[in-house]
């Protein structure tokens, strides 16, 4: 329901420090355990949210992490949760104060409301992992290793921090960039679907569609099999220790020899080598 939800990006963007500074951490923490108890329970009492010791109800750490867990967002996002934290409470009766007063939210059935719940449940596990894409990555950085073991190396440390495939993603963008200077090349956001975009794959250059993935499963192959049968190119890029698997997988849907499938630090440290 776009009330609510636009109820709750309003409620995030009041608990920015700055306007370009995202909210802390346990603010999304609050964000997922009023939506949580809203589910049950609506509209929420004061006790319905706040415990006897003044702490915000479901926002311990286990909480937040199974609540993650079940969006397929396994990283650590806050091992503490929000529960030890001053500010969890303030930001919480906020979020109260505004989804409360949204009177559609009443005339819902229980099932009803449980899914627009869910839907803002959605959208603030979209901010966490945002989250891990602003994350820092750092690599040291040896010229006299090979181009394609320095992305190895930059790929290694991305998947220490939970970030290997955003990384990936915009690595192969810049490549593509640099390979083709006078045309556009879109970095969407990792985590947004192709389909929400209405694009065939992560980058489109002329009739090529480009796929890149660090953890290949059938379905992207299974789209790579939709780019041919729509007159497309596709490529497939994968981790060097993914190519097999990709390959099989290609293999078995028929399509091995109809595209091409390469690995990430081979044709991205080809550039290097370049540039070098």
């Amino acid at each position: 329901m776009e009330v609510a939800l636009e109820a709750l990006r309003s409620w995030y963007e009041s608990q920015k420090p700055s306007p370009d500074q995202e909210p802390k951490r346990y603010v999304v923490c609050a964000g997922l355990a009023i939506t949580e108890l809203i589910k049950d329970t609506f509209p929420l009492s004061l006790g319905d949210y706040i415990t006897e010791k003044n702490q915000v109800r479901k926002t311990g750490g286990p909480t937040i992490k199974a609540l993650l867990l079940r969006f397929g967002e396994t990283r650590e996002y806050a091992r503490e949760g929000g529960r030890t934290t001053r500010g969890t409470r303030t930001s919480a009766e906020e979020l109260v104060r505004r989804l409360n007063s949204l009177e559609v939210l009443s005339r819902l059935s229980n099932s009803e409301r449980q899914d627009v719940m869910e839907s803002l449940q959605r959208w603030l596990v979209q901010r966490v992992r945002e989250y891990f894409e602003r994350r820092k990555i750092e690599v040291e950085i040896s010229l006299d290793r090979s181009g394609q073991q320095i992305v190895a190396d930059i790929l290694d440390a991305a998947n220490e921090k939970g970030v290997a495939g955003a990384v990936a993603q915009h690595i192969i963008g810049a490549k593509l960039a640099l390979r083709y200077p006078h045309m556009e090349i879109e970095n969407h956001s990792y985590t947004t679907a192709d389909i929400q975009l209405g694009r065939p794959g992560d980058f489109v250059v002329g009739d090529t569609v480009f796929h890149v993935t660090v953890a290949p499963m059938p379905a992207v192959v299974e789209k790579c099999d939709q780019n041919l049968r729509n007159n497309y190119r596709a490529i497939l890029l994968v981790t060097d220790s993914k190519t097999q698997a990709a390959k099989q997988m290609a293999e078995m849907r028929g399509i091995l020899n109809r595209i091409g499938l390469y690995a990430i630090e081979a044709f991205v440290g080809q550039n290097i080598e370049e540039m070098n």
